[in-house]
């Protein structure tokens, strides 16, 4: 039982964004009125409001019915105000029913029930109850019409049924639902009717699915959550989940959305993408058809659709590079203090030799981790972290700021693409870029980091070293020995970056599906580290010579003469397999840290856009549009089929006599 509401409640709200919606639509067809006010006719309501499968000129004619309700004056004409709170009558849950009673009864709170026995067709105890009434409420009058509905479905069924078999040919459904439901003849739905068939040898559909499928079509919003609950995190969905985690569909709604999603009979799964497509097209069949010509006009305007981005001035440009330059040293800086443990154990595994007086210091990373701690307590795993987060801020955001820079240069601007070779040269670019600020902070950072290891050797000594701070190393080191083992430094972070942004561009496009849905933050953060876990192992080599390099000899220890000759020295002395030391814990750094940054440089970007900035997200926008359009519009084709069913009936209305023809 739908519980009963006053007629004069307020209506619910619209939100901005729809308020300012509905009102570029009614701007859009309302016409100038003589004392110069913009008012609605009857003629442009209904080309703002009447679904686009209602073909019918008598059909759409029933619908001037509505046009009364809204105009509350009974002067012919609506005002803006007017226009938006009947779009706002849409939007209550029982607008299905309660725009029917209005049209009906006008200002009165209950129909007369003269005439209305014949809107229960075959239905013995509906037309009992009416006649026993000299008048019904709305709760009544709302159950009364939707069993009026299905008795209807039923008389059109047994019509189309000429054998009496239950059934009827392929060939007739869609006639049959188009009369209750709201859809396109040249829609995927449409063409795929036939796949309902009761069985593949049949050329048949049978009543229930008819039932159905009428009850998919009339409120695809069911759909629309249906999916977006059960889809959040996936590509393809398979039947048998989707039902189990939604109730909203019975099970034979669901055999036939998957049907005609996948164009498959009998669909065990379906992809996102088909499930869309399918809302998609009721939609379609449900928006006004000028209204979706407009639309349709403006996006051809807009030949980049929703890649197309203001240009800016000069001066916005380099405001809007800054800007990325601060979002992306505090993505970095947050990305390395999370890692920072795992990057010193890399460093003190990295720098082991195994030509050395003496034994080895460390077995593998786990005793390397355990020994720090044992003797240099917690601390010491942070040790260097000083000048790192000083020194990462500037990297990491150079080269986020540089990728997207170039990235956005090589991106077609028509179509969104980018070609692979131009996201490996924005990579290689930002990893270049980034040397100028990597190498200093490597080489101070490197020196600090195995300055534990110093200090615990010549503990016992007449002169043990003494620990040095970030500014007396680059002190020493002077502006030249800043740089040093800047060629390996280069040859490491230039194909990393490559491989990195390409890969992590891909597995957002490819594996999560960025283009259909609003990424959660599992999903950039997973992206992020399974994207560096190739472009840090593979880099490794580059990365021992760079740490060979800029670390200082200890006593009996190899020394290098540059990049070509610590590669010899390394493999004659230690093997091919000294090259990927470290690499494990390099992935383990790189990984989570890659996975962090990126994650909160996207989040900050979403949080904090930049002022002026087309921060859309095409998905999310279209699909919260689209919801509010099946939910408004479905009530209000809904509304239309009660009117019809009240005017075969002969109804007489309370605010209007419906002068149509059938």
């Amino acid at each position: 039982m739908i519980p009963h509401r006053s007629t004069a409640q307020p209506l619910s709200s619209l939100s901005a964004n729809d308020t300012a919606r509905f009102s570029e639509i009614f701007d859009r067809y309302a016409d100038t009125a003589s004392d110069g006010a913009k008012c609605m006719s009857s003629a442009a309501f209904a080309k703002a409001t009447v679904p686009s499968a209602v073909l019918s000129e008598s059909k759409k004619a029933l619908y001037a019915s509505f046009f009364a309700v809204a105009d509350k004056t009974s002067r012919g004409l609506l005002t803006k105000e007017d226009f938006i709170e009947f779009q706002s009558l849409l939007r209550r849950h029982d607008a299905a029913f309660r725009l029917p009673f209005r049209a009906a009864a006008g200002s009165k709170d209950s129909l007369d029930t003269n005439n209305l026995s014949r809107i229960a067709g075959g239905d013995k105890a509906s037309t009992d109850y009416i006649k026993s009434k000299a008048t019904v409420a709305f709760p009544a009058f709302s159950q009364l019409i939707d069993s009026a509905r299905t008795e209807h479905i039923r008389a059109a069924f047994a019509k189309a049924d000429t054998q009496g078999r239950g059934a009827v040919p392929v060939d007739r459904i869609l006639a049959v639902a188009r009369e209750f439901a709201p859809l396109d003849t040249d829609s995927i739905i449409s063409h795929r009717l036939a796949l309902l068939a009761d069985s593949p040898d049949s050329s048949l559909v049978g009543y229930p699915t008819l039932l159905a499928l009428v009850s998919l079509l009339s409120n695809p919003v069911k759909v629309r959550q249906a999916i977006d609950a059960i889809a959040a995190n996936t590509h393809s969905i398979s039947q048998d989940d989707f039902a189990s985690a939604t109730p909203l569909l019975s099970p034979l709604e669901v055999s036939i959305l998957f049907t005609l999603a996948s164009g498959e009979t009998s669909a065990e799964t379906a992809t996102l993408a088909s499930l869309d497509e399918f809302v998609d097209a009721c939609h379609k069949s449900l928006v006004p058809l000028a209204v979706a010509n407009d639309k349709k006009q403006v996006l051809q305007d807009e030949p980049s659709g929703h890649h197309a981005k203001k240009e800016r001035s000069i001066m916005m440009e380099v405001a809007f590079q800054g800007y990325n330059f601060a979002v992306g040293a505090i993505a970095g800086g947050i990305g390395a203090a999370v890692v920072y443990p795992i990057d010193l154990v890399k460093t003190r595994m990295q720098n082991q030799r195994v030509a050395v007086v003496g034994e080895m210091m460390y077995k593998n990373s786990i005793d390397c981790f355990r020994k720090v701690i044992r003797n240099e307590g917690i601390l010491g795993l942070y040790r260097g972290l000083g000048p790192q987060l000083v020194g990462v801020a500037p990297e990491k955001a150079i080269k986020l700021t540089v990728n997207d820079f170039v990235r956005a240069r090589l991106t077609n601007k028509k179509t969104g693409e980018i070609q692979l070779t131009s996201e490996l040269l924005s990579g290689a670019v930002a990893g270049a870029s980034q040397v100028v600020f990597t190498n200093p902070l490597e080489i101070v950072k490197i020196r600090l980091q195995i300055q534990g290891e110093l200090l615990k050797e010549t503990a016992g000594q007449a002169a043990p070293i003494v620990r040095r701070g970030a500014v007396t190393i680059i002190k020493e080191l002077g502006l030249l020995g800043l740089y040093k083992g800047a060629s390996a430094c280069l040859l490491r972070d230039v194909p990393f970056s490559a491989i990195y942004f390409s890969c992590y561009s891909h597995l957002k496009k490819d594996v999560f599906h960025e283009d259909e849905r609003r990424l959660s933050i599992v999903d950039l953060l997973l992206a992020g580290a399974i994207a560096g876990m190739p472009a840090a192992y593979l880099t490794t080599p580059a990365d021992v010579i760079k740490t060979r390099l800029q670390v200082v000899a200890k006593k009996g220890e190899t020394t290098y003469a540059g990049l070509v000759d610590a590669a010899r020295k390394i493999y004659k002395e230690e093997g091919f397999k000294a090259f990927f030391k470290g690499g494990a814990a390099r992935v383990l750094r790189s990984s989570p840290q890659f996975g962090t940054t990126l994650m909160c440089y996207e989040l900050i970007h979403r949080m904090v856009p930049f002022p002026g900035d087309e921060h859309i997200v095409p998905a999310d926008s279209r699909r919260m549009e689209q919801r509010s359009d099946l939910s408004s519009q479905a009530a209000l084709f809904y509304a239309g089929n009660a009117l019809q069913i009240l005017h075969d009936a002969n109804y007489k209305f309370g605010r209007f006599n419906a002068q149509t023809s059938s």
